[in-house]
């Protein structure tokens, strides 16, 4: 079995998290842990806010973090990856206020985006999407990634369950008339 040197930061920085905050873990903290060398480190990441990323895609949204399939159960997907949130609800509260460039929040509304892009492309088929639709996906993507960083935020008061609930019904709406000419298998919030 390879060893994941990404797995390791990931994990180190989680390890990390027990007794500091997101804010003052450095890379030399991260080192120290591992006893990995500062190349090592630069040739896997960025920087610690891409380090925080790729702890959100892996750990937290696995199911979004490979291509989009047209027949992707929505809202199970998505309940999986709110249980995740709540796993790591410490984590995911400090890095969403981290404001400098690469960000967590940033990465997460333009993740949200393009993978809910590519796969309404795969639900609508082989025509390109009309720009009403890319214009409703973008939207959808924006508002449920907003009120998801929110509910995080706010201590996660409200179930997994009713969270994607509402989320589901919300970005299911209006989508009928705009799957309306797909060659496709149409609107695939109807599940």
């Amino acid at each position: 079995m390879a060893i994941s040197i990404e797995g390791i930061f990931c994990d180190a920085l989680l390890q990390l998290l027990k007794n500091q905050k997101l804010t003052s873990i450095t890379i030399q903290n991260l080192l120290d842990f591992t006893g990995a060398s500062r190349q090592t480190f630069y040739n896997h990441f960025a920087d610690k806010n891409d380090l925080i990323c790729r702890i959100y895609n892996t750990k937290i949204i696995p199911e979004y973090n490979v291509e989009p399939k047209i027949d992707m159960d929505f809202s199970k997907s998505l309940l999986n990856s709110f249980r995740n949130m709540t796993q790591y609800k410490s984590f995911l509260q400090q890095a969403l206020l981290l404001e400098d460039a690469g960000n967590l929040k940033d990465y997460i509304f333009a993740h949200c985006a393009e993978f809910d892009l590519q796969w309404h492309q795969l639900c609508y088929g082989t025509k390109p999407m009309p720009d009403a639709l890319r214009f409703a996906t973008k939207y959808h993507a924006i508002a449920s990634s907003s009120m998801t960083i929110s509910w995080i935020l706010a201590g996660m008061g409200t179930s997994c369950e009713e969270m994607v609930d509402m989320i589901t019904k919300m970005r299911g709406l209006g989508m009928d008339q705009l799957f309306q000419e797909c060659d496709g298998i149409g609107n695939p919030y109807n599940k």
